[in-house]
């Protein structure tokens, strides 16, 4: 009579002892999914790579890298909100898309930020605004003075509808009362990067670490950085706010957990990421990868996202008529 009894609650210990049991050399020997919130190649996938290979070192794992490229990263994103919180599951956020499918109920989103459990910020990707290298804009005044007497004939590439580059642009018709015609390429950064480096546009709003080497090769000119400072990786370009405009849009980039992941392991992941991205050797590699490093750990990351979400719901809905 009570043998079922007793075989549910050995399961139910088990079960506890499970979640709540962490060996001190956790997660050493285990296999980490590490799901990209998009396609391989791209800025996200050379961030998550450059860690994975150093992560594996670290905590003795292995790293198996998993692009789930759709829907600006909601299809990633719902994964990694779906997956178990054992520590073993960790997906890249990418702001501001992690907001916009949150706070747009037309996308129809199945998770919220309380779904997630933010781990660690990695980099900090500023927007840049490149030009045609024969055109006669030479700095952000002389496109916006054009841009405003000549409305709507300048045509902006970005990376889709909602995204970083198209939150730049309309940062930068608001600040200043321009208005660009937007081309956006919903398949990413290389489709809106080969229409400017094909003269199909005029403009190309990008990221640093997908514009640098349009710039330095020489096929753009870029005349402002969205930074309250320079780029390291661009030193001889001026911000907006050195030019008298007030924009500033950056692709802040990092990971997260599904919410429910064992605090403990929360801890030792987050230093772990904390060790690797904030070391001088990591930061050289992420330098030859024409990106910045700007590290926050959990309660920072998750503070700082909170603290985004009213501006990009207003930018989010005027991107909306902005097709």
């Amino acid at each position: 009579m009570c043998r079922p009894f007793v075989f549910g609650l050995l399961l139910i210990l088990a079960g506890q002892g499970i979640a709540g049991d962490t060996p001190d050399d956790w997660p050493a020997g285990e296999t980490i999914t590490l799901i990209v919130s998009y396609a391989a190649g791209g800025t996200t996938d050379t961030m998550a790579r450059s860690l994975a290979a150093s992560l594996e070192k670290e905590l003795d794992v292995r790293v198996q890298v998993e692009n789930q490229d759709g829907a600006g990263g909601q299809l990633a994103y719902t994964e990694l909100a779906g997956s178990a919180p054992d520590g073993l599951t960790i997906g890249t956020l990418n702001y501001p898309t992690i907001l916009t499918t949150i706070l747009d109920e037309d996308k129809g989103a199945t998770y919220t930020l309380d779904d997630f459990q933010p781990l660690a910020n990695h980099v900090n990707d500023p927007r840049i605004t490149i030009v045609q290298p024969d055109s006669p804009f030479q700095n952000a005044q002389d496109l916006v003075g054009y841009a405003r007497a000549h409305p709507g004939e300048l045509r902006g590439a970005t990376s889709g509808l909602s995204g970083g580059g198209h939150f730049s642009m309309l940062k930068l018709e608001q600040a200043t009362g321009t208005n660009f015609t937007p081309v956006h390429f919903n398949t990413g950064q290389a489709d809106a990067k080969a229409a400017f480096l094909g003269k199909h546009v005029e403009v190309y709003f990008a990221s640093i670490g997908d514009g640098l080497e349009v710039v330095k090769s020489g096929s753009g000119r870029a005349v402002g950085v969205a930074d309250d400072e320079r780029s390291p990786l661009l030193p001889d370009i001026p911000t907006y706010q050195e030019q008298g405009i007030d924009v500033q849009e950056a692709g802040m980039r990092g990971y997260a957990l599904p919410a429910g992941v064992p605090p403990e392991r929360v801890e030792r992941l987050a230093a772990a990421f904390q060790k690797i991205i904030t070391s001088a050797e990591h930061q050289k590699e992420l330098a030859e990868l024409a990106l910045q490093p700007d590290f926050m750990g959990p309660e920072e990351y998750t503070a700082w996202l909170k603290a985004q979400e009213p501006e990009v719901a207003e930018v989010n809905e005027i991107s909306k008529m902005d097709q």
